[in-house]
């Protein structure tokens, strides 16, 4: 899905606190332990660039794509008050990830923050891996995470509230989870009440985000259909993949 406009003005207050820097190093050792040291990056599904940003910083180049062309407004705009060496590491262009081509090709292909678990059909995460695939040579990686099946059944989401603000606004979101379990998504429906401090006014915004939860067999059946070899899976920063794990993080190589 593309992001609406509001969602890309909020985005980034609601995921301030993210240890960008962490996670993007714990993607690049792991691509590292996979013999992937450097050189040329796809970001599938880049959002604002923070991930691209810290990537580009540890000195891979890197091609950031996204749906919203208001995301991709943001990462640009971060992009230009970077050190030199490091904006010129980056670049961004539009896309969808089932389906953008850069007639390029990159050392790994990475899709963070669930952005796999967007894709709730088997066409669509198929096509996401080909695009993946269509993007790297041979022995290329395909590096992604999602929501884990095991413990979205074990623990279902639940109703959850999350503040945030800035000097101008005041953000206040609802989430209401809704199961699926016949097509292995949950809707997740959003409120969000939007506080301008100076005029005082409230904006309401109602989103709905349809996420898939997947299960390593069927994972592993759409790699292998689509070029791959899976080469590990782990819990989402580290350790080995348990039923209590949200985020699972996947590896694998193009054959």
């Amino acid at each position: 899905m593309s992001f609406s406009k509001r969602y890309s003005q909020y985005y980034d207050l609601f995921y301030h606190e993210k240890n960008y820097k962490a996670e993007a190093a714990f993607v690049t050792d792991l691509l590292g332990r996979h013999g992937i040291v450097g050189g040329n990056l796809m970001d599938l599904g880049c959002g604002t660039g923070r991930h691209a940003a810290e990537f580009a910083a540890t000195g891979f180049s890197v091609a950031g794509v996204d749906m919203s062309a208001d995301m991709l407004a943001r990462a640009d705009a971060r992009r230009v008050t970077l050190p030199g060496m490091v904006a010129k590491r980056l670049k961004f262009q539009q896309g969808d990830a089932r389906t953008v081509r850069t007639e390029e090709l990159y050392d790994a292909v990475v899709s963070l923050f669930h952005v796999a678990s967007y894709q709730t059909t088997n066409a669509d995460f198929m096509a996401m891996c080909h695009t993946a695939a269509t993007h790297l040579p041979r022995s290329g990686l395909f590096l992604f995470d999602c929501w884990y099946g095991p413990a979205v059944l074990a623990d279902p989401p639940k109703v959850r509230v999350k503040r945030a603000s800035s000097e101008d606004t005041a953000v206040i979101r609802i989430a209401e989870p809704l199961m699926r379990p016949h097509d292995n998504t949950v809707a997740v429906n959003y409120t969000i009440l939007m506080t301008d401090w100076q005029t005082q006014c409230v904006e309401t915004v109602l989103e709905t985000h349809v996420m898939r939860y997947m299960f390593k067999p069927e994972v592993e059946l759409m790699l292998d259909l689509s070029g791959f070899e899976v080469l590990d899976s782990v819990r989402w920063m580290g350790g080995e993949l348990s039923a209590e794990d949200l985020s699972a993080t996947f590896v694998a190589r193009k054959r």
